[in-house]
């Protein structure tokens, strides 16, 4: 029997709670608040045959499954209980032309209705039954449509100036002001950010509001745009400043041998860059960085008031989401080492760990209805042990954990 040592977690932690219909903002709030991860407490389990992708997986809390993309199974998505551990299926997902098969691969997923998943590939969209069957398939009229999310149990995805939904006759119905001309980038001033939107945009949904996140150059915040079913469009602000305060951050110019510029001085990236896109169970818009300073923010649409989630060097892995006062985290192996009196820090891209941590207070002004208020971690971590729990897997190649983790 297959187990997944790397992510089991409490029943406690799974709160089945709906998202509420979520409404849309404008103007920044002057109230914020810093919060780091406490990594002393929670559940930390280790697998080392796993070797699971960050920026594949998608969770769904109510049901407790977790849905993961796994060197085990490089043309499927493996499915396993958050409450026992246990591998429940692998959702098939080959690689091919086929109506049922994915073109250069599968790209991402995300929770579909009744439990099912909605998968994206380079061409089409498949939708998966709660069982892993393929019950549907849609070829959305954008030009990359790498990202998917589910929008009032419709896949949609993100484009130049919006997102695409897909009707109930299949067909491809645009949200926002869209600009695409189905597959082609409508010309304009902003050609070259258009032209790259449909595949480095994230895309997170609720029943009626499709949040997009489009990351931006020069050291500026990425842009959050809200696309709302009945025609509204708003931009979010996505915090400028980072968790920790740090000094201004530049890459020094680049020259050749001859002196001649290859490039100027310009700004680092800000920590939004590439971030992954996510919504909790309140209707929090959750912005997830790979940014060792800060780690991301969770943002209300309605007030604007956010979190920032303060990183830290000793801990480089990978946020995955946010539910509770919790946050979900994939355990990249790591290694330090020192040449030449300098230090390298050397990260897998891969995890063979998930651990459930609570987010501390740390400074700022509390945001009414987030992270439970700010609440101290012993009133939501009630029977939750603050030892690591290690398993590993054994077999001839097959990678699958222990039969059973310690005492909870």
């Amino acid at each position: 029997m297959k187990r997944l040592a790397t992510s089991i977690l409490l029943a406690a932690w799974t709160l089945a709670l709906a998202v509420p219909a979520t409404s849309l903002w404008v103007p920044a709030a002057d109230a914020q608040q810093v919060v780091e991860i406490d990594y002393t407490t929670g559940r930390t389990i280790d697998d080392e045959w796993r070797a699971m992708r960050p920026g594949f997986v998608a969770v769904d809390w109510e049901r407790s499954i977790l849905h993961v993309l796994d060197a085990e199974e490089p043309e499927g998505i493996m499915a396993f209980s958050l409450e026992t551990g246990e591998w429940l299926r692998t959702v098939s997902t080959p690689l091919g032309e086929g109506p049922q098969e994915f073109t250069q691969g599968h790209k991402s997923v995300a929770i579909g209705p009744n439990g099912g998943l909605f998968v994206a590939g380079f061409v089409r969209i498949i939708e998966y039954s709660p069982q892993g069957v393929p019950v549907n398939t849609w070829t959305p009229e954008v030009p990359v449509p790498r990202k998917v999310c589910n929008f009032g149990s419709s896949p949609a995805v993100p484009t130049q100036g919006g997102v695409v939904l897909r009707g109930s006759d299949g067909t491809s119905i645009p949200v926002g002001p869209v600009r695409a001309r189905g597959r082609n980038i409508a010309p304009g001033d902003d050609f070259t950010t258009a032209r790259e939107t449909p595949r480095i945009a994230n895309i997170a949904c609720t029943d009626d509001v499709a949040y997009v996140l489009v990351p931006r150059t020069a050291g500026e915040p990425s842009s959050l745009f809200a696309y709302h079913l009945d025609g509204k469009t708003e931009t979010l602000v996505v915090p400028a400043e980072d968790a920790r305060r740090r000094s201004a951050c530049m890459f020094a110019e680049e020259r050749r041998r001859d002196g001649s510029l290859i490039r100027p001085e310009r700004p680092c990236p800000h920590w939004s860059l590439g971030a992954r896109l996510s919504l909790d169970e309140r209707g929090n818009v959750v912005v997830l960085s790979t940014d060792t300073n800060t780690l991301g923010a969770v943002i209300d649409p309605v007030s604007g008031c956010y979190a920032l989630i303060r990183g830290t060097h000793e801990h480089p892995h990978a946020l995955v989401g946010v539910h509770a006062d919790s946050v979900l985290v994939f355990r990249r192996p790591f290694e330090v080492t020192e040449e030449g009196g300098d230090t390298f820090l050397s990260i897998s891209n891969t995890a063979n760990g998930v651990s459930l941590h609570p987010l501390r207070h740390v400074s700022g002004e509390l945001c009414p209805g987030m992270l439970l208020d700010g609440r101290s971690v012993g009133e939501t971590n009630q029977g939750v042990g603050e030892t690591t729990t290690r398993s590993r897997s054994r077999g001839a190649g097959a990678r699958r954990a222990a039969d059973a983790l310690a005492d909870v």
